[in-house]
């Protein structure tokens, strides 16, 4: 039909592709600044209708992808933690190959040692707070943990292998205990 404007089977997959990449580009957008909101007021100041002006998109698109402020920041919680977990990777492959400059790279990650690292303390600290109350997001915090637990846990045993580090404790047990000392660290270090 000559003129005729009726989409062809290879227009519609066209159509949905660009559609997916504009929400997962308008999702992405509002977790960066759900994250800017955070940092910048805290949690018991952020609002939705803030989240939205900062991504520079309408209230009911935010909703449309989130529909509770907890849902949100389950979220937000993961899109931080992929974030973190690529420059962790970045630092350990910068680090060399030494199992104690691997280790002491990643737990350097771990504290708020510049802007990036404190903005990103602060977002997991405030966020931290609703995981112990909400069960939704506790498993969320749950599962981040468990991959900070992991890395550091196989750093060690790295260099237990290596014969650079020596000791009767478990791998699992140092790991649990070199992250509570870098959260405490980084809250002293950040109130300072």
């Amino acid at each position: 039909m000559a003129g005729s404007t009726a989409r062809t089977a290879t227009d519609v997959p066209r159509a949905a592709t660009q559609r997916e990449q504009a929400a997962a580009e308008a999702r992405t957008r509002i977790l960066a600044a759900a994250v800017e909101c955070i940092v910048r007021d805290g949690l018991a100041q952020v609002r939705m209708a803030s989240i939205a002006r900062t991504a520079g998109v309408s209230a009911g698109l935010l909703h449309y992808h989130f529909d509770t402020k907890e849902l949100l920041f389950g979220e937000v919680l993961k899109y931080s933690h992929a974030m973190s977990a690529d420059l962790n990777q970045r630092a350990l492959a910068g680090a060399g190959d030494g199992p104690a400059e691997r280790l002491s790279s990643f737990l350097d990650r771990c504290l708020p040692t510049d802007e990036q690292r404190a903005d990103e303390w602060l977002l997991w600290q405030e966020l931290a707070l609703l995981c112990i109350r909400d069960p939704h997001l506790a498993k969320v915090g749950a599962d981040l943990y468990e991959d900070l637990y992991v890395t550091v846990a196989d750093l060690v045993r790295e260099g237990l292998a290596a014969q650079v580090f020596r000791t009767t404790l478990a791998p699992r047990s140092l790991a649990e205990t070199a992250i509570a000392l870098t959260d405490g660290l980084g809250g002293r270090g950040l109130a300072e």
